[in-house]
């Protein structure tokens, strides 16, 4: 079975890109989950400050992950490609960016984390509206004075933003943590220099999208996007594309000279 550049077949670099996908994500659902329950707790005394805040702080916990990404990935296909040109093995920690490559990877960080930050604190930010609105109007069925309205306020948002928090940190960290990682491989391939096919590996099992099954095995250009379910993709995970084909994704782009 032909090989990648990276010295596995498909199938076993699809199942290690995605274990080393998911540690990278279980590492980022926790800051994720504490910080969207604290932001909602926090809209609920004041919501300009609190949203200010909670930009600020999901800028750092996105830029981390991506950050965490581009090392872990990016270097396997940094270092693939060493070993083509140069036939030397380097070592599984060695990881030196050529400066092309760090200023790619700044961009994209930059570009990706302030439109994913927007899209996630104003979800925080509506979630947590939608449950002090509520919140207020049953206050007001039952009369309760503004001591007892704050203090069902409160309850409603630890609970229920709780529950938000939890449910969303998992989709977050793994949604970004495979585009980040899909997107790593990719800089680090255009920058090596190689003339490179890129191949559409979809991941087994019942939870494979149709659009993705159908699509796995296509190969292209290393410039040329994938057309998945109708829909032109730079690679899985690819933040331009919509949610049906991004959300939850598993597949990974294989890359072979």
């Amino acid at each position: 079975m032909p090989r990648l550049i990276t010295g596995l077949t498909p199938q076993r670099e699809q199942a290690l890109q995605e274990r080393l996908m998911l540690r990278l994500a279980r590492s980022a659902e926790k800051p994720i989950q504490r910080e969207i329950a604290r932001a909602s707790r926090a809209i609920a005394n004041d919501v300009d400050d609190a949203m200010e805040t909670h930009r600020l702080r999901m800028q750092d916990i996105l830029s981390r992950l991506y950050m965490t990404a581009f090392d872990t990935f990016g270097r396997r296909i940094v270092n693939a490609s060493r070993k083509s040109l140069d036939g030397m093995e380097f070592k599984k920690d060695t990881f030196a960016p050529t400066p092309r490559f760090d200023l790619a990877r700044k961009l994209w960080i930059q570009s990706t984390a302030a439109t994913k930050v927007t899209q996630i604190t104003g979800t925080t930010e509506s979630q947590a509206t939608e449950v002090i609105r509520q919140a207020t109007s049953d206050a007001i069925e039952k009369g309760l004075d503004e001591k007892a309205t704050a203090k069902l306020i409160r309850s409603r948002i630890g609970e229920q933003g709780g529950q938000l928090s939890r449910l969303r940190s998992r989709v977050i960290s793994r949604t970004e943590s495979h585009s980040a990682s899909n997107a790593s491989n990719q800089i680090a391939a255009n920058q090596s220099g190689l003339d490179m096919r890129r191949e559409w590996i979809a991941s087994g099992g019942e939870r494979t999208r149709e659009d993705h099954r159908n699509a796995s095995g296509q190969k292209v250009a290393m410039n040329e996007p994938f057309t998945v379910g109708g829909e032109l993709l730079m690679q899985p995970g690819d933040p331009s594309g919509s949610a049906e084909q991004v959300i939850n994704c598993r597949c990974i782009v294989g890359y072979s000279i």
